[in-house]
């Protein structure tokens, strides 16, 4: 029997993407049903934003923080809640840049409240807002298997504003850092899930790879991932305005 290889090499690629889903999905159901207490006495920060009528306003979500430091690297142990406040931080810095409204879920390395629950609590309010635009939540990836590498971008199921938007954030990222284009993901998740806003989450890379690790701890990578996801949203925005998302 003939094997059709690029067949094979199509139901390889779905497998993985699937695991690796499944496997981010594990990650985030860990990381809502945590209820450690440790005393944190960070707030958002959006009474520090002014929104004026009209501007468009963009959620910048920096995943974990404080206690909960999210992943770690694979080599140097680097807790993935630090690199996903710096990538932010560089984002909120491009967006401001080109005009837009940004209001950060946090600024610090604190998260904001002295429980899980507190802290997701905190980051609804600001993500809930009915003058958000866009959110969209930074985070690092991990996975079992140690060769899955590469940035992954999620949006809510069946938004197909958020669909546009991610694909437009994933295409960027992708093209501008020399990856094999990926496809972004619908899924059901609480940073996704909550905002009216389109809202995408942004997986930056595995830290259980070490070559997406040792990238991840360079500025000059960071500083390019968040010009493309920069990049991709005012892409979408124009997109949306024109009416051609």
């Amino acid at each position: 029997m003939r094997i059709d290889k690029g067949k094979l090499k199509y139901a390889a690629d779905t497998a993985l993407t699937l695991l690796v889903v499944l496997g981010t999905l594990s990650l985030a159901w860990i990381g809502l049903t945590k209820t450690e207490s440790i005393p944190v006495s960070a707030k958002p920060k959006t009474g520090e934003t002014t929104i004026i009528q009209g501007d468009t306003v963009i959620v910048i979500d920096a995943g974990h923080g404080g206690f909960d430091g999210g992943a770690t690297g694979v080599n140097t142990g680097v807790p993935e809640a630090g690199l996903n406040l710096e990538v932010a931080k560089l984002l909120e810095e491009k967006l401001k840049k080109c005009g837009f409204t940004v209001i950060m879920t946090r600024t610090d390395e604190n998260a904001l409240g002295s429980t899980k629950s507190e802290d997701m609590d905190a980051r609804r309010r600001i993500m809930e807002l009915d003058q958000v635009d866009i959110c969209v939540s930074i985070h690092m990836n991990k996975f079992r298997d140690s060769t899955v590498s590469g940035p992954m971008v999620f949006y809510m199921r069946g938004s197909e504003e958020g669909k546009a938007l991610a694909e437009h954030v994933m295409g960027n990222i992708c093209e501008l850092t020399g990856r094999p284009l990926r496809s972004a993901n619908p899924e059901d998740l609480f940073v996704l899930r909550v905002p009216k806003a389109p809202s995408v989450l942004v997986e930056c890379g595995f830290l259980s790879n070490a070559a997406d690790e040792a990238k991840l701890m360079t500025g000059e990578y960071r500083n390019t991932l968040a010009e493309v996801i920069a990049q991709g949203i005012a892409e979408y925005l124009a997109a949306a305005k024109n009416g051609d998302t």
